[in-house]
């Protein structure tokens, strides 16, 4: 028997298979090989510690992470991994990313601002990113290929992002990819021969189309929401029809005279009257159709229905109406009933996890302003780059045991791609400015992966941090930006 688990070392993983016997002496020179940190410096985030005597098997499980501190020392023979540049090496703009880690903005090629603002929401997706940047399938010959090709120029722009090698990035390959797997994204003004502006959330559906098209269910499977679907003839009780085959890949919420909510206008998209021909009666009738949902992905979208079709002036006009939307999204009135009292349950225990975490926030906060901080301590005997990795372990390891705790609170048959609970929080904002979905300006306000508090818009190749209260006056009421479409991710994931 061997025991197999991780080191954390810096970032990164390092797989360790040592025998059951071994000793702490074994690990200390395995992680030196692997990391370039002498065994004097290594620092073990176990309980009570790691020393060259300690019989691994009692410290370490099977599948184990482990987090280890330490500054590697550059006077082990080593052949470096990767040629080493200076600050003062990088041009301008590379040196503008190092210096105020801003994520990269994107470049208006012309129009292409529903572009840019999508792009950003859509990189903000943790699991679609990770896909996306793994991408390495060949190219289909039964018609899909421009589809295949669009993903390998979305993985190019994805991976720029993410180096944050340049303070904008210019996707002139993907728009182009992008023109020729849709062409309606190419259409031009008569008058003037330039690209027309095009609807974001148009574009949003088309790449989510491509991305399923690539990667089939492991991918959109945590973007579907199921229904069941109930239609009645209101002039005839008996004729009733239930489904339970439905399916979209976002909520709309519906905007009307008397929507102030977007919870409002999410109930009223889910339950409507269409008038169609009666199977039993033969005539036409009003038929009421009511949805509720009976699947939650992980990742909700919700399109707020702001342009309808204007025949005055042959343009899709937006309604301009203010709709409140919550940082905090709970759907339990919008599901199926056995399947809301399931949602129901996991959401109360992972709250009760959310108040001890926020708890524990709050006394790590405490300890910092009386200035009986650990930091303190830990400064007298740190270098500032060991101090700097050391806070960045502890913050990772805290962050790693608030995901575990919530975890603990799933339900063990929680299906794939599956919510645990009815509840979401939101992660990014796709915005319009102007009248209609043929001029104006779109923008995107992302939140920080690691800061709940903190926000960045994204203004095509203009950057800015933001705080959380501006998020608020995007709900509308003008022709400034208004909210299109919201992302929220599952609460606990």
């Amino acid at each position: 028997m061997s025991l197999e688990f991780n080191v954390k070392h810096a970032g990164k993983a390092y797989p360790i298979t040592l025998s059951q016997q071994a000793k702490g002496s074994d690990l200390l020179l395995k992680v030196e090989e692997l990391t370039q940190v002498p065994q004097a410096r290594q620092k073990y985030m176990l309980k009570g510690g790691l020393n060259a005597d300690s019989n691994l098997a009692g410290l370490i499980k099977n599948g184990q992470s482990v987090m280890v501190l330490g500054t590697a020392d550059a006077n082990l023979v080593s052949k470096p991994k990767k040629e080493q540049k200076f600050l003062e090496d990088l041009d301008e703009s590379a040196q503008y990313q190092q210096l105020s880690q801003m994520p990269p903005g994107l470049k208006n090629l012309g129009n292409t601002c529903y572009m840019n603002s999508t792009l950003q929401a859509l990189y903000q997706i943790a699991p679609l990113r990770e896909e996306v940047l793994g991408f390495d399938k060949p190219g289909s010959s039964d018609g899909t290929q421009d589809h295949f090709r669009l993903v390998a120029e979305l993985k190019r722009c994805f991976q720029s992002l993410k180096e944050k090698k340049e303070e904008s990035i210019t996707p002139m390959l993907l728009l182009a990819m992008l023109r020729k797997c849709y062409p309606q994204f190419a259409e031009r003004d008569e008058q003037s021969g330039f690209y027309k502006q095009q609807d974001a959330e148009e574009l949003f559906t088309q790449i989510f189309h491509s991305l399923q098209v690539v990667f089939g269910e492991q991918l959109t499977q945590k973007f579907r929401i199921n229904f069941q679907t109930t239609i009645k003839d209101t002039a005839n009780e008996q004729d009733v029809t239930v489904r339970d085959d439905d399916n979209d890949m976002k909520l709309q919420c519906h905007i009307s005279g008397t929507t102030n909510f977007m919870k409002s206008g999410l109930a009223e998209s889910l339950n409507e009257q269409i008038e169609k021909r009666s199977s039993i009666t033969e005539v036409n009738s009003i038929f009421s159709v009511e949805k509720k949902i009976t699947k939650l992905p992980e990742y909700l979208t919700v399109q707020y229905v702001r342009f309808f079709w204007k025949r005055s002036t042959n343009k899709k006009s937006k309604i301009l109406r203010k709709v409140v939307f919550p940082f905090q999204l709970d759907v339990s009135d919008l599901l199926e009933s056995k399947y809301a009292q399931e949602k129901i349950k996991i959401r109360e225990a992972l709250r009760e996890v959310e108040k001890e975490k926020i708890e524990d926030d709050r006394e790590t906060k405490r300890r910092r302003m009386n200035g009986d901080d650990r930091d303190n301590e830990l400064s007298e005997t740190m270098t500032p780059s060991e101090m700097a990795e050391t806070q960045a372990a502890i913050a990772e390891s805290k962050k790693e045991k608030w995901r575990q705790e919530f975890q603990k609170k799933f339900p063990t048959d929680l299906a794939q791609g599956e919510n645990p609970s009815c509840v979401y929080n939101l992660i990014g904002v796709i915005t319009h400015q102007g009248a209609n979905s043929e001029s104006g300006h779109y923008q995107s306000f992302i939140r920080d992966e690691e800061d709940e508090d903190k926000w960045y818009r994204f203004n095509d190749d203009k950057v800015s941090v933001i705080p959380k209260e501006k998020i608020e006056s995007l709900a509308g009421g003008g022709e400034s930006d208004s909210a299109l479409i919201l992302i929220y991710k599952g609460f606990g994931l």
